[in-house]
């Protein structure tokens, strides 16, 4: 009895809590309506206040483009320009034109004479966000400014430049107390307003309209106004959203009226058999299924994958492992939430290139795999396969951004490349690997050699570990001389690896393979230990060159690991300037952003960079004036028929124009005869390596030739 007891009274405390629940959720309902409505009307108030502010800046933009045709505008013409561009309906409260940073030109003159003359230099405050506007080389909003004048405003200074010469800066004052009304935030009588500017750590740096608002229930608003975060926000007169009226009450009175016990025992029961048969649907469906795209998982595909093996190899069928290209930049960019959006699209589009009977799961990162059943010949395969990244390759629209990506393809088939699901599986993914060594934006099929070649990597991954811990690998030394003096100023310390057998292996079989498994980390790391060991012995010997060593791309991705190498440099007591770090120009073509972070922090700390193998490839200039670039290497191939070449003399006479222009120095690779070496000296080349010079030594020989050399 007491059991029962129990029961009606839990059934009927929870029926209660149900009824009020029902209730403040039919009053949340409303509230948030009316939140909704207030949120559609700071839409449109934002845009309005943007769309001012974009109509103050047009003033800006229009007077730059008259400066640039006419650099000496008189004061009529600035005037008339004025009186046309400057109406009543805009929130400006004067404009300055400044040529040299001196204001020449004010608008309108009275009363704002005294600022004529005014230099902004003299001013700290004023030429800080004058600096801002010239580095960004865009205009630029500061503010809100209190005015000596009296009242706020925002200050948009727009630089001028003329053929990349700073001509001088254009400054708009923008009223914001006009600027808010002609907004139309002073006819929203039905609510109270309020508008903050925030500094980094929250508090505000000017507060407009009122500030009881900001300790009630409010709704808001976020302006790109200013390099600051703006709020805006709107709350009801009478501090609430919505009354709890008679509806409310009679809501909860025929709620509590219904508290019968069978009804309230049987949808309790109803209730919880429901509840659990959804939990058990959520897990199973969690256990197998992508909760970002809502496709198969790795465990699914498995399994599927599992099933097809089982039934025999008459069952014929291809595995697609497909692999987005550069998927990490996207996510650097444009933030995880980007790269998200960018792997459903794709599972969108997959999908459509798909029939019914086909399988596609994503097993994880940017990688998904599509398993083909009964296809007819592997042509069908291959035309799916160009057609799959094709269709890929159509941009993306994504948050306001448009992102074309590509993928790389490995294929294996079922049975001739593997009869278990794992082997298959791995077989899919060497040949994606495969068809992202030949280029990407391509697909590969697994064969014999793949796989005679994957082992052999697989090898020599092997070896060059065990060679690390029994010290088989050493460094030698280029010289490299500076035309200048004639003498050696610099060398390249150049990896080599000579096996427990005596075998010499080439840098250019065991470096990729190194970059390709992350064992060239630490590859790299013994090398800039070895070579400032070898470069303090150099140094005591009298000779007080600089080293260079090669950068991978691999090697130069984590700003800690930069830091560290620093740090070794530092422990060996090295002047950083010493150290020149080699990188290959693919390296800023593809403009990674945290790559470029960390050649910048490199550079800021005295490290020295120099561009290697300059001038193969999609070569192009532009990069060479935005980023920390100290030395270019020109290749070899630009020597190897000169001077005989006629076209080869004037690519490299041209390069070495170019190079003087941007104040960066040359290092002529690969000369080998004396008439490159003379052909150099004759073009003013700054450095010269190679092996006419000599071929590279070890570090005892390297002082016996700077002995004989420099002396």
């Amino acid at each position: 009895m007491k059991r029962y007891l129990f029961v009606i009274f839990l059934s009927f405390c929870i029926l209660v809590t149900g009824v009020f629940w029902f209730a403040e959720n039919q009053h949340a309902q409303v509230v948030e309506s009316r939140k909704r409505v207030a949120t559609e009307r700071l839409g449109k108030l934002r845009a309005a206040l943007e769309g001012q502010i974009n109509s103050s800046l047009a003033t800006a933009r229009a007077l730059q483009a008259e400066v640039k045709i006419s650099p000496d505008i008189s004061a009529e013409r600035y005037q008339l320009l004025m009186q046309e561009l400057i109406s009543d309906d805009l929130p400006v409260r004067h404009v300055a034109l400044a040529p040299n940073l001196i204001i020449k030109f004010v608008y309108p003159l009275a009363p704002n004479q005294k600022a004529l003359g005014f230099d902004y230099r003299t001013s700290p405050e004023q030429f800080k966000a004058v600096q801002e506007a010239i580095q960004r080389k865009r205009i630029f909003i500061d503010g809100p400014v209190n005015l000596i004048q009296g009242g706020w405003a925002l200050i948009a200074r727009a630089p001028v430049f003329i053929e990349s010469k700073l001509w001088g800066v254009i400054a708009v004052v923008i009223d914001i107390e006009k600027l808010l009304i002609s907004s139309g935030l002073d006819s929203v009588d039905d609510y109270l307003f309020a508008l903050k500017k925030q500094n980094g750590n929250g508090s505000a740096l000017f507060d407009f309209g009122d500030a009881s608002l900001w300790s009630q229930d409010y709704v808001a608003i976020e302006i790109d106004v200013s390099t600051g975060k703006w709020v805006l926000a709107l709350a009801p007169k009478n501090h609430v959203w919505a009354e709890r009226n008679n509806i409310y009450w009679i809501i909860v009175i025929a709620g509590l009226s219904l508290s019968f016990l069978m009804i309230a025992f049987m949808y309790n029961l109803v209730t919880a058999q429901s509840r659990l048969r959804s939990a058990l649907t959520t897990i199973d469906h969690q256990a197998h299924f992508d909760p970002i795209t809502d496709l198969p998982n790795r465990r699914a595909f498995v399994d599927y994958l599992n099933q097809l093996t089982q039934k025999g190899r008459e069952q014929h069928f291809a595995i697609l492992f497909i692999d987005l290209d550069h998927f990490k930049e996207v996510n650097d960019s444009l933030g995880h939430d980007a790269g998200d959006d960018l792997l459903v699209s794709v599972a969108e589009r997959l999908r459509s290139q798909l029939r019914g009977t086909d399988f596609i799961a994503r097993i994880g990162g940017d990688e998904f795999v599509v398993v083909i059943n009964r296809f007819t010949s592997h042509q069908v395969i291959n035309d799916l396969a160009t057609q799959i990244n094709h269709h890929l390759s159509d941009p993306f629209s994504l948050r306001q951004n448009q992102i074309q990506t590509t993928c790389s393809i490995g294929i294996a088939l079922y049975p001739d490349d593997g009869l278990q699901a794992a082997e298959l599986l791995k077989n899919a993914d060497l040949a994606m690997y495969a068809a992202k060594t030949a280029g990407r934006r391509t697909h590969y099929f697994f064969n014999d050699e793949l796989r005679e070649q994957t082992e052999r990597q697989n090898a020599i991954h092997n070896r060059m570990r065990n060679g690390l811990k029994q010290h088989e690998f050493y460094l030698v030394y280029q010289p490299i001389v500076d035309f200048s003096t004639g003498k050696i100023s610099k060398c390249e310390a150049l990896l080599r690896w000579q096996d427990e057998n005596g075998n010499h292996i080439s840098p250019a079989e065991f470096i990729p393979v190194a970059e390709r498994t992350g064992l060239i980390h630490e590859l790299g790391q013994f090398v800039l230990e070895q070579a400032c060991i070898d470069w303090t012995l150099v140094h005591k010997s009298g000779y007080p060159i600089e080293v260079s060593i090669n950068r991978s791309e691999r090697e130069l991705n984590d700003m800690e690991a930069a830091k560290q190498w620093l740090s070794c440099i530092k422990q060996h007591n090295i002047p950083s300037s010493s150290i020149t770090f080699e990188i290959t120009e693919s390296l800023l073509m593809s403009n990674k952003q945290r790559q470029l972070q960390i050649l910048h922090y490199l550079r800021s700390q005295g490290v020295q960079l120099a561009i290697d193998d300059f001038g193969t490839g999609y070569s192009s200039m532009n990069y060479l004036q935005r980023y920390p670039v100290d030395y270019l290497k020109i290749d070899r191939s630009f020597l190897n028929h000169a001077p005989d070449d006629r076209i080869q003399v004037a690519l490299l006479d041209a390069l070495l124009r170019v190079a003087r222009a941007l104040d960066i120095d040359v290092i002529a690779e690969g000369v080998e005869t004396k008439q490159q070496w003379e052909l150099l000296q004759q073009q003013q080349c700054d450095f010269a390596q190679g092996y006419f010079i000599s071929e590279p030594l070890p570090l005892k020989e390297l002082l016996e030739f700077l002995r004989r050399w420099q002396f």
